[in-house]
């Protein structure tokens, strides 16, 4: 009940029509830059010899394939900061168009690039973007909704990597085979859709996006009047590390499962190259829709934080099953009840993360230790699964312990972490 006080506050007047204008641009520019960053997913590292493979052009072993996808968010990682930074002196448009530029710079050098040291630079600057990205658009969102109304936009925005994981999957092969090899290898016209939709993305943002004025900022960063607030606001909060190590454990998990659930399909013999892509392009697909229900959902939902820790058990149950069930009838309930499962807790988690510190000021310097602590996990979570499998004499069954414990310890997390509402009052379980 605590979180409707927002609205009978009325400190900040909401203007839902420019909100919703404001997302639209961070939401296009969020699947834009995911699509930069899994478009290597569907192309990684296939069992199956006929079909396209960049740990086999550039003879790479699973573990190091793995870095091709994490090394992305490891920019990410040291640019959580600043980007709030960033957002204090310029604003979300500016910081989004450099985001954006960034990952354009990326892509171009990565077109031309012709080994496996100079696809990784490519995608370290493409990281840039991905590291702006990822905090200031739930930062922007945070500015222009108050609490009560923030679960739908968040919800939206928590499926953005989801889309840019299911059009890596879906259209990855078939865009690989379907304008040859004309750059030096065929994975690399992923590489010029990715740079034809940053372009579109750019222009888009520039029109969509908007800094709030200062009666409708509901999470104002740049708000003196009780102080200057650090960038690194949320360091000083015990609380919030809990939150932070919640998102550590999701990011392992979760990067695991997007690196090696399709070669495991592959592997186990459920399905071939193409259709394993696809079930995995499906997967997500799925979530995409699920994020956006549940988003509107938790507008609805008082005590978020109770729905968190139920979701992340059920979900630890799911990532032990996702890779100990083989073959089609089992593979596609588990892909269903995967998705369902992580798409409500994507919602959650994005929603819950800017109140887990009490000042709502300290809401974007949250979100940027969040994300770095996602970074850190995603980054860590697709070699170390490579490294599973290779220990394992190439089991992939191995990775089920791997991921469901890491998603324990988020479980623990959440049912420890405090929840705020706009006054820094501690809302109820």
């Amino acid at each position: 009940m605590a979180e409707v006080d927002e609205k009978k506050a009325g400190a900040k007047r909401f203007d839902s029509k420019m909100a919703w204008v404001v997302m639209a641009g961070v939401f296009v520019a969020g699947i834009v830059m995911a699509f930069a960053q899994y478009k290597v997913t569907g192309v990684l590292a296939s069992p199956d010899p006929s079909a396209p493979s960049i740990a086999r052009d550039l003879v790479l072993d699973n573990a190091t394939a793995g870095w091709l996808m994490s090394i992305f968010t490891l920019v990410g990682i040291f640019l959580a900061f600043p980007a709030i930074g960033i957002v204090q002196k310029f604003g979300i448009k500016i910081g989004g168009m450099v985001a954006l530029v960034f990952a354009l710079v990326g892509g171009i050098i990565g077109l031309f690039a012709s080994n496996a040291v100079s696809i990784v630079v490519a995608r370290v600057i493409e990281g840039f973007g991905l590291g702006f990205i990822g905090v200031i658009a739930p930062t922007a969102i945070s500015m222009w909704f108050p609490i009560e109304k923030r679960g739908a936009p968040m919800g939206i925005w928590s499926s953005w990597q989801m889309w840019g994981i299911c059009a890596s999957f879906f259209f990855g092969i078939p865009i690989t085979n379907a304008f040859g090899d004309a750059f030096g290898y065929a994975w690399k016209n992923l590489w010029v859709v990715g740079l034809i939709l940053l372009v579109i993305a750019i222009i888009f943002y520039a029109v969509a996006v908007k800094v709030p004025p200062s009666d409708a900022n509901h999470a104002d960063l740049n708000d003196e009047s009780q102080g200057k607030v650090s960038i690194f606001a949320a360091c000083k909060y015990k609380n919030a590390w809990i939150m932070a190590l919640a998102g550590f454990a999701f990011g392992i998990s979760n990067s695991t499962v997007i690196a090696w659930i399709s070669p495991f399909w592959q592997a186990s013999g459920t399905a071939d190259a193409v259709m394993a892509n696809n079930m995995t392009g499906a997967m997500y697909l799925i979530e995409c829709f699920g994020c956006i229900i549940f988003g509107f959902i938790l507008n609805a939902i008082h005590h978020r934080r109770r729905f968190m820790v139920v979701d992340s058990l059920v979900w630890a149950v799911a990532f032990f099953l996702m890779f100990r069930v083989c073959g089609i009838p089992g593979a596609l309930i588990m892909l269903v009840v995967y998705s369902v499962v992580e798409s409500a807790y994507c919602a959650a988690m994005w929603t819950l993360c800017p109140q887990a510190v009490p000042d709502p000021r300290a809401g974007g310097s949250m979100i940027a230790l969040f994300t770095i602590a996602v970074d850190l996990g995603m980054m860590l979570g697709s070699p170390l699964g490579g490294f599973f499998i290779d220990t394992f004499a190439g089991d992939f069954g191995a990775l089920a312990f791997m991921v469901c414990g890491a998603q324990l310890v988020a479980t623990i997390c959440y049912a420890l972490v405090k929840m705020y509402n706009s006054k820094g009052e501690v809302l109820k379980i």
